[in-house]
């Protein structure tokens, strides 16, 4: 079926019922796009935008939405009666047009992300506030996306296993590759930044029945890599940073980070954090996947350095590609990135480095 036109929907020179108007914005709701490379853009693989009810999607040509929800927001819409009916609109095509001005642009998302298991899938559901100054972590990135569907691949939890992985998450963000361990049966504890906490602590508390259904553990904590070795843990109802929390103190067997390096101090930073939470167990592992930035290639170059530094390598390593929705991704090229993602272990005596 080809594309419906603008022309095709309500014109406002015809004073269509608000009941036309707002089924009409609701089918130009503008879904970011899926962040799997070669996924289907009708089926958005494995990520949905949390909408209110269903809504039947139907193919409208782009050209022309803009002029068109603009021609809304502009208008008096006199013929309606209903002036809170009205604002609604209104409101409905100002989103609509954020939506189409990029990531940024637009306010708070619910956003709902299939995880596959061995067996099957679970679904996480994960908040992102409003995007403002330089809080990277309240997005959620794709590679975050893309390390959360392949955990399941590295077998870290053997089937009939008693004893639950224990894991650390580093500078979680939005906690979606920690909460997606979780839900494969794992104890994780995510952690971040004051800043970010908050956030990643609710994602956390919404996503606590999932978690508990598939044997999982989760707990969230601050810790700041400028201090490697101080993480503060907070109870399950505790959103905020302000209250007393208890120190972590264990060490764990396996660590992960996603889309952390954006600065020349991070690699260093990361990897003294690291160093600082690795168990000494022999088949301890740390997961991570980086996207290959132009402008961060120098930090993932430096990372691989500093973890051959503290006695890892790489077991297992590969590259995928994604997208991040900062815009139309099948519009913007610069959205389509490439991912490195690797396994590392320790570097014992008399293997090869």
């Amino acid at each position: 079926m080809s594309p419906l036109s603008v022309l095709d929907l309500p014109q406002l020179y015809t004073k269509p019922s608000a009941k036309a108007l707002l089924d009409t914005l609701a089918l130009l709701t503008s879904a970011p796009s899926s962040w799997d490379y070669n996924a289907d853009p009708d089926t958005k693989d494995g990520l949905d935008l949390d909408t209110q009810g269903e809504v039947e999607r139907v193919q409208i040509d782009s050209e022309g939405v803009a002029r068109y929800l603009t021609s809304i927001v502009s208008n008096s819409l006199k013929w309606i009666p209903d002036e809170e009916v009205k604002e609604e609109i209104w409101n409905q095509a100002s989103l609509r047009l954020s939506e189409r001005s990029g990531r940024t642009a637009m306010g708070d998302l619910n956003r709902r992300f299939t995880i596959p298991t061995r067996d099957g899938s679970f679904e996480l559901n994960i908040h992102e506030p409003a995007l403002t100054g330089d809080d990277l972590g309240l997005k959620t990135w794709a590679a975050s996306y893309l390390l959360a569907k392949r955990l399941h691949l590295f077998d870290l939890i053997p089937p009939g296993q008693r004893d639950k992985a224990r894991v650390l998450e580093l500078g979680s963000g939005t906690g979606l590759v920690g909460l997606a361990m979780a839900g494969l049966g794992a104890d994780v504890v995510l952690t971040d930044l004051p800043s970010i906490y908050t956030n990643l602590a609710r994602n956390a508390k919404t996503n606590a029945s999932i978690v508990e259904q598939n044997r999982g553990i989760i707990r969230t904590g601050v810790l700041d890599w400028t201090s490697p070795h101080s993480c503060t843990l907070f109870p399950e109802d505790v959103v905020d940073t302000n209250g007393d929390g208890d120190a972590l103190s264990e060490k764990f067997p396996l660590i992960l980070a996603a889309d952390s390096l954006y600065s020349p101090d991070h690699p260093q930073m990361l990897v003294n954090t690291i160093a600082a939470w690795l168990s000494e167990d022999v088949d301890s592992k740390v997961i991570v996947e980086f996207p290959y930035r132009a402008a961060y290639l120098p930090e993932i170059a430096s990372f691989r350095k500093q973890m051959t530094m503290i006695g890892l390598q790489i077991l297992n390593e590969g590259e995928e590609k994604g997208f991040d929705d900062w815009g139309d991704a099948s519009k913007d090229e610069d959205a389509l990135v490439t991912c490195w993602w690797s396994c590392w272990g320790k570097n014992l005596p008399g293997q090869d480095s």
